[in-house]
């Protein structure tokens, strides 16, 4: 189906450029044909390799070199006779690359803009001022969820209860299998932690740190700012890309060296995020997004969504509640007490 069926076309504002991209092989044997047709033809081809979420590293033939749409669209079509391989044509203009539909050849060619993808997912994310803005926002902020981390066939479950007013904060670990649950509580008049049957008093500004290291922005952060998450790539100098899984995926093309964002997958009909693929200083990290509810007016957050590490680990994140209030109820920020 072609991308631009299902999302809204721009008008170019630059006479654009073009090149001839393939589909993904797993082998490089598998672009052979394409390669040796290309230079053949005395056309500069390039083989390079990009990552398909949920199905590892592929390779990708480039044929570039187009002036005009109709030049590339007839090297497309003589390139797939000869090689057996089709061809995408894509568009490069205004310093921004806009993908092109022609997955079979003789398909009519229509141009899409990774920006719309952009701008539809933006707005659905309660635009510029969303997400985690909105939170900040907010008087009283309270998320509860469930924490999965699997590694090394060990799995460790905890569920989190934190409330958020102005500077006071108070976070609730129940871990399961034998853990050891935890209680702190930060206020503006002292700082407490209870673990087991003690409490101790602790300095408010780490305990601060520490809950806040669980708030719904540290948690959910991609999910809460899509809008900062996509303009990071440049808005409208992200491509519109093969190989999602599920909806639209607009990227780079490839992992970027400095960090960042490498592709989101976003929901054609609804503009939501359903994953994605950041780099982080560890290495690239996937996430997959679902089941998304609104908390408040522009403020939506999925109610489930998982995180692979490259270490292999596996981080499931279920999320019961996350609601803004006026005030936390009385007796919220109140030193815990000891366990009998």
């Amino acid at each position: 189906m072609l991308l631009a069926a299902i999302i809204a076309l721009s008008v170019a504002q630059a006479a654009p450029g073009y090149f001839l991209e393939s589909g993904f092989y797993e082998t490089r044997e598998e672009v052979a044909s394409l390669e040796a047709a290309a230079a053949a033809a005395s056309l500069p081809v390039r083989v390079v390799k990009r990552f398909r979420l949920g199905r590892g590293w592929a390779w990708v033939a480039l044929v570039e070199g187009f002036d005009s749409e109709a030049q590339a669209t007839d090297a497309a079509r003589s390139l797939a006779a000869a090689s057996g391989k089709p061809l995408s044509v894509v568009a490069t203009g205004g310093g921004a690359r806009l993908a092109v539909e022609a997955a079979q050849v003789g398909a009519p060619v229509e141009v899409s803009r990774g920006s719309s993808v952009v701008a539809l997912a933006v707005a659905a994310h309660g635009g510029p001022a969303g997400g985690a803005g909105e939170l900040a926002r907010a008087a009283a902020v309270h998320f509860v969820f469930r924490r999965e981390l699997s590694a090394g066939g060990t799995t460790i479950t905890a569920t989190h209860d934190y409330w958020r007013e102005g500077a006071s904060r108070r976070l609730q670990v129940d871990v399961a299998a034998g853990g050891q649950d935890s209680v702190l509580v930060a206020t503006g008049s002292g700082g407490w932690l209870a673990a087991g049957s003690q409490v101790v008093s602790r300095d408010i500004g780490v305990l601060v740190n520490q809950a806040d290291a669980f708030a719904p922005e540290a948690v959910l952060g991609l999910a809460l700012g899509v809008p900062e998450l996509l303009a990071s790539g440049d808005g409208g100098a992200l491509l519109v890309l093969e190989g999602a899984e599920r909806g639209v995926r607009v990227g780079r093309g490839e992992d970027p060296a400095d960090g960042g964002l490498a592709f989101a997958d976003v929901d054609p009909d609804t503009g939501l995020l359903l994953g994605a693929r950041y780099v982080t200083e560890g290495g690239p990290v996937l996430f997959t997004f679902d089941n998304w509810v609104a908390a408040a007016p522009g403020v939506w957050y999925p109610a489930s969504f998982t995180k692979e590490r490259p270490d292999g680990q596996v981080e499931t994140i279920a999320v019961s509640k996350l609601e803004v209030a006026p005030a936390a109820p009385a007796g919220t920020f109140v030193a815990p007490a000891a366990a009998p």
